[in-house]
């Protein structure tokens, strides 16, 4: 199994996303270097939000903004 070139890697949470209902969010974010990346996650139970890929990011991404246009054009973020 290969290591993922980002583990131990500086980041921030540029912005946050939330679905319409509540029940998906995103957090958008950006690396040291520049890479952006989403984590996608969904409501579970009661209330906590789980890792839609088991820890995996999507990405990347040229920029926050371009992968805030990719995420809400989705079925999976719209709930469709």
């Amino acid at each position: 199994m290969s290591k993922s070139p980002l583990k131990g890697r500086s980041y921030r949470i540029a912005f946050q996303l939330y679905s319409e209902d509540g029940s998906r969010s995103v957090d958008i974010l950006e690396f040291e270097g520049g890479e952006v990346f989403l984590d996608e996650k969904e409501k579970v139970g009661t209330g906590g939000f789980e890792n839609r890929h088991s820890g995996s990011l999507v990405g990347p991404f040229a920029s926050a903004e371009a992968a805030e246009s990719f995420i809400v054009g989705t079925s999976w973020f719209s709930g469709r």
